[in-house]
């Protein structure tokens, strides 16, 4: 707050009753890395869970091992998770793990349950990750652009 002439207060240009707002910080690589690396471990273990422990249901997993399908999804989830954290380093949206890693149980569980190729997954998958590439870096030149105004 700032006073005017008249004596009454006024809000400054930042918009902050301190008048000390400091530049949102990024947090530091191996915190993001730490972060995606946990919800890549979880997401893998709930999709273990799924295949050892739910029998029963239209998505009945399929016999034989789930670790080709566990590691591919495992992996577009640190993928998945290192963009947005990366898109979204100045802005950070509350949600966006959940969302990554709702998405990730959810396909991880239809592949368990229908067995597609390998290969096409991988292809695929890296496919929809190149489109969240190129998706995160529109982003995120946006917002740093209409931060610089």
């Amino acid at each position: 707050m700032t006073s005017n002439d008249n004596g009454t207060d006024t809000a400054d240009d930042t918009g902050s009753r301190t008048g000390t707002t400091a530049p949102a910080q990024p947090p530091s690589p191996s915190a993001v890395l730490g972060a995606a690396a946990a919800l890549a471990a979880a997401t893998v273990a709930v999709g273990y869970a799924s295949w050892r422990w739910a029998p029963t249901g239209p998505l009945e997993p399929l016999p034989g091992p789930p670790w080709p399908y566990l590691a591919a999804w495992g992996v577009f989830c640190l993928a998945a998770y290192l963009l947005w954290r990366w898109a979204t380093a100045y802005t950070d949206p509350e949600g966006g793990a959940h969302a990554v890693g709702v998405v990730t149980v959810a396909g991880m569980r239809t592949s368990l349950a229908h067995r597609p190729d390998v290969l096409p997954l991988w292809l695929y998958g890296a496919l929809v990750v190149a489109g969240c590439a190129v998706a995160a870096v529109w982003w995120r030149r946006r917002v740093r652009r209409d931060q610089g105004r």
